[in-house]
């Protein structure tokens, strides 16, 4: 069987952790009436954090002198080959013998796009991703170039390609991930219509607004497409779009890496849900935002923040499908319920255990050590009580010593619930009772059945 080439990275990012050039042109750098003209690097800059700059160099001569200009509170603009890019300036220098000088443009906003995306097709789109699991066994690896894991996420109108990077790269970024921390390039996507069709650029982006929250929440932490360039019929570049990666380490998932079919398996009931309604949009996004948040080494933000978060998220979700998606009851009763009860309605709504178990020793100890003091009904009960003694200073109860489950019982409801409420119905890695990364299970209600 022949196999298909491998994508290749757009841009050489094999020197990351060093800048990387993207794009070179024209700029003109305008500080009030004062006017520079010169050229530009675009730059994806990856310490101390991933960040974009425009590095420009630039000649002539100013008055008052642009240097002055620059330490005054002054309106500034940047253009590069032609157009406005909204953002402030950092660092500069000069060297008035020359009459030259050296400043840095940050953009305001995420991504820059320097074409007209709205108006030019393309058949593909390539974009880079960066700290993504190192994945196997996803359903079409036999359609994969030799030696490259491969995932397609498939909807009604789209298909999505995440393909691991050639000659084991992908491997070895992983090995420095661990190492050195930071971002690496590790995958690349390529989106396409089912039907073949073209699509603008706007589509496009729209995709990889859906595909940044999708993968966030396979992986547990940010996970966004980066850099994205639009291919047409001829492969020729139509558009390009630059973005820094947004990437963390969280300590694990619902997802089990080798098991790449569960992502393949939930993307189209993901979107199914995810284009129900905007309010449905607006909801997943605000609980996959807390739970890559939420899903913390300990480190920032620290596990107690985490427990708060990972709980807001839970009664957003709570909220959003017990009252206003599915009515199940009405706004007052709903309003009457406290958080335990909320959370309880959901579980119970989902068969999500609530019980107590040993996957929990502290909770569960806690609960003799607290009798005739306070009793917990169950999980929702317990983890919203904890809550309740980070948030409320009268609290009377030490329960500091039930923190971390605490935290992992509100993350595997979290889990579970965005699961569930994707009506997804295969295996998961249950961060409760896993061992190992790869150690898997199939998610309660599908044992109901």
């Amino acid at each position: 069987m022949n196999r298909p080439k491998p994508m290749l990275p757009m841009y050489d990012f094999s020197s990351t952790p060093e800048s990387v050039n993207l794009l070179k042109g024209a700029v003109e750098v305008c500080l009030d009436s004062n006017c520079l003209t010169g050229t530009a690097e675009l730059q994806l800059q990856f310490l101390p954090t991933p960040r974009l700059v425009f590095h420009a160099n630039l000649q002539g001569k100013t008055s008052p002198p642009f240097i002055f200009a620059i330490n005054d509170s002054v309106e500034s603009s940047l253009s590069f080959n032609g157009q406005i890019i909204k953002g402030f300036y950092g660092y500069h220098s000069s060297d008035l013998s020359s009459d030259t000088w050296k400043l840095d443009w940050y953009p305001e906003f995420e991504p820059v796009t320097l074409s007209i995306m709205h108006t030019k097709n393309s058949v593909a789109a390539i974009f880079h991703l960066f700290n993504f699991p190192d994945f196997h066994g996803g359903q079409h690896q036999d359609t994969a170039p030799a030696a490259c894991s491969l995932l397609v996420l498939a909807s009604e109108e789209w298909k999505i390609s995440i393909q691991a990077l050639p000659d084991g790269a992908t491997r070895d970024a992983w090995i420095r991930i661990k190492t050195e921390g930071g971002s690496f390039l590790t995958h690349m996507v390529k989106l396409e219509r089912n039907d073949g069709k073209l699509f603008s650029g706007e589509e496009a982006s729209e995709q990889s607004h859906l595909l940044d929250y999708f993968l966030s929440f396979v992986t547990g932490g940010r996970c966004s497409p980066s850099c994205g360039v639009g291919i047409d019929l001829a492969g020729e570049i139509t558009w390009r779009t630059f973005n820094s990666p947004r990437t963390s380490t969280p300590p694990y998932s619902w997802f089990t890496p080798n098991i790449g079919s569960q992502a393949e398996r939930l993307f189209p009931l993901f979107v199914k849900r995810w284009n129900q309604s905007d309010e449905w949009k607006k909801c997943l996004r605000a609980a996959i935002y807390w739970y890559v948040q939420a899903n913390t080494r300990g480190r920032s933000p620290s596990i107690d923040a985490s427990i708060i978060l990972a709980q807001a998220a839970l009664e957003r979700l709570a909220h959003h499908y017990i009252m206003v998606d599915s009515q199940i009851i009405s706004k007052t009763k709903f309003k009457n319920l406290k958080a335990a009860g909320r959370l309880r309605m959901l579980c119970t709504h989902f068969c999500i255990p609530g019980d107590i178990t040993n996957a929990v020793p502290d909770i569960k100890s806690a609960v003799t050590r607290l009798k005739n003091k306070a009793t917990w009904q169950d999980g929702p009960h317990a983890i919203t009580d904890i809550r309740n003694s980070l948030t409320h200073p009268d609290n009377k109860f030490d329960l500091s010593d039930c923190y971390v489950d605490a935290w992992k019982l509100s993350l595997w409801y979290l889990e579970l619930s965005v699961l569930a409420l994707c009506d997804y119905d295969g295996t998961y890695t249950n961060r409760l009772t896993a061992t190992y990364t790869f150690d898997s299970e199939v998610v309660p209600w599908k044992l109901k059945v």
